[in-house]
């Protein structure tokens, strides 16, 4: 799993492209770079584009991470306001579990939303 990281100081929004075959110690890497993007930058929309990352993962796991993001958010200094997934269904199940895993969170007052559509993830993230 590769991802890379930017701040777009225009838009003021932190942009992460992930890649490869999922991993969970990348992942939990890749959450905790983001957090420290957010912090330092003062961005408070974070855009994951993970089009490109190849993931199966059991529900339990999705429950559970929509969980631990929860606690880390509330350990943060800063937060972001808002977090789109773009993602591409590679299967039926990949948008059943993204759809699981975007109300696990929503259910833990995160502001994270799941998208197919580039264009309309950076659409919500401009939303006040």
């Amino acid at each position: 799993m590769d991802f890379v990281i930017e701040h777009d100081k225009d838009r003021q929004m932190i942009i992460v492209t992930a890649s490869g075959k999922w991993e969970l110690d990348k992942d939990n890497e890749m959450i905790r770079q983001i957090m420290k993007a957010v912090e330092e930058s003062g961005s408070r929309k974070v855009l994951l584009d993970m089009r490109e990352l190849y993931f199966n993962l059991p529900m339990i796991h999705l429950y559970e991470r929509a969980q631990g993001l929860m606690q880390q958010r509330l350990n943060s200094k800063t937060i972001s306001r808002k977090v789109a997934l773009v993602y591409t269904a590679h299967t039926r199940k990949i948008d059943e579990d993204l759809i699981f895993f975007e109300t696990a969170a929503r259910n833990r007052n995160l502001p994270y939303r799941i998208f197919k559509d580039l264009e309309e993830a950076q659409q919500w993230l401009r939303e006040p």
